[in-house]
């Protein structure tokens, strides 16, 4: 396990933060309780781990949701699920042949988890 708590600033696109909020209700609604971002991030992170992704699904993601933008978002990563979240960053980041980037892993998660009915 990666050691200590990380917390991450991201600054986000409107389409981000809406795909963010719509991730947040419904994980809320099918959980019948008030979920946090980094609950609905850490979910989408266990849920989404052993899904194969290709740089065509990065692509069409970017096309509707760029990652960059204004509204600062803040996301805490506990040592408990910092190892998938590790793992998603090194996977995208293997995938588009960039650095890793929150901005675009912790909305891409949540768009997998999304578009998977994974919540």
């Amino acid at each position: 396990m990666s050691a200590g708590t990380r917390n991450v600033r991201i600054f986000l696109s409107e389409e981000g933060f809406a795909l963010l909020t719509e991730a947040i209700a419904q994980f809320s609604r099918k959980s019948a309780k008030i979920q946090s971002m980094r609950a609905t991030v850490q979910r989408a992170c266990e849920r989404t781990k052993s899904l194969g992704v290709s740089l065509e699904e990065v692509h069409l993601f970017l096309a509707d949701y760029p990652v960059g933008g204004e509204i600062p978002v803040y996301l805490e990563i506990k040592p408990d699920w910092a190892d998938d979240y590790d793992a998603l960053r090194r996977k995208i980041a293997a995938i588009t042949g960039k650095p890793p980037q929150d901005k675009l892993a912790a909305p891409f998660v949540v768009h997998l988890a999304l578009t998977h009915d994974l919540y």
